[in-house]
């Protein structure tokens, strides 16, 4: 019976409470248990006297895993960004590192009041750019529940709030909703399934900082984007396939003389009377208005750019 009160005596210290920095996964590589899982135990002993062989169960300890809280926030690109009239997309990607389900509080803010942030939105089709109708908006800057590993593309809209946009850089910050602060900080029973959450190696926090370009460093660029929406309504580019393609042209500031060429590309057939420039439809033929279209090739004439400017081009095509 000694040996039994002293068994469980250490399995009852067992279960006080562990280390937070014990807590955090020591090689990432390992898969890591999800937070809020119930660890349960309990030994056996056995002994053999004049009766024969008999064994006895200690109690049970039950170990409630932490929730460690990581982010990553990353920009896919490097470049300068341009702020122009009608707002400038930034693409980002939120990354819930941790071991259990958790949101994100965003923050973000320029360097001089010259430029603002509109709004931070979800980016749902993952195309780069803001669409009211599909992308939603995060109107208090927090992102829904992410679960571990998930990752959410996201969008920072920023339009110029003067005349010359003077800012050089916009910093964006994600904080995981439950805390922040140096790594073992520990936030007690707010984890999943009411475990304690501890921050990991990244203090639960992420920045970015994106340069802003103010035209003279900066270069006209054209972006190219395409979506497919096949006769079954899937996004399969497959024979009757519409394909829609949107070329974004951005400009620093003055440039004169602009036009703007694509061809049709192979196995594909121009959709007559499919070309807009800013969502406005333009003629296929060769007359008045700044665009033409033909089985080989689309071309739009921009001319003179005055000052900071995007223009959309858009167009369909079939897959034959």
């Amino acid at each position: 019976m000694a040996i039994a009160t002293l068994l469980l005596l250490v399995l009852s210290s067992i279960d006080s409470p562990v280390s937070a920095q014990n807590r955090v996964a020591a090689d990432p590589a390992i898969p890591e248990t999800r937070a809020g899982t119930a660890i349960p135990n309990v030994a056996t002993l056995s002994l053999r006297d004049e009766q024969g062989e008999s064994t006895l169960r200690s109690n049970t300890v039950t170990l409630l895993v932490a929730e460690r809280l990581d982010v990553a926030l990353e920009r896919r690109d490097t470049a300068p960004i341009l702020v122009v009239p009608g707002g400038t997309a930034v693409p980002l990607t939120l990354a819930n590192r941790g071991n259990g389900r958790e949101a994100f509080s965003l923050s973000s803010a320029l360097s001089d009041a010259s430029a603002k942030v509109r709004l931070i939105a979800i980016d749902r089709d993952g195309d780069g750019r803001f669409d009211a109708a599909i992308d939603t908006i995060l109107s208090d800057a927090r992102t829904p529940l992410l679960e571990p590993g998930e990752v959410l593309p996201l969008l920072v809209l920023v339009d110029p709030a003067a005349a010359n946009v003077t800012a050089v850089s916009l910093t964006v910050v994600a904080r995981a909703s439950t805390g922040d602060g140096l790594t073992g900080t520990m936030f007690a029973t707010r984890g999943d399934g009411g475990a304690d959450a501890v921050t990991g190696k990244t203090n639960a926090i992420a920045e970015v900082v994106v340069p802003v370009g103010t035209g003279a460093d900066a270069a006209p660029s054209l972006l190219k984007s395409q979506s497919v929406r096949a006769p079954d309504g899937s996004s399969t580019p497959v024979a009757g396939a519409v394909v829609t393609y949107r070329l974004e042209a951005r400009f620093p500031g003055p440039a004169p003389q602009v036009r703007v060429d694509d061809p049709i590309p192979q196995g594909t057939a121009y959709v007559p009377g499919s070309l807009t420039l800013d969502a406005v439809r333009l003629s296929d033929g060769a007359d008045d208005d700044a665009g033409s279209a033909d089985a080989n090739a689309v071309a739009v004439t921009l001319g003179d750019i005055a000052g900071a400017t995007i223009r959309t081009i858009q167009f369909q095509v079939i897959i034959q």
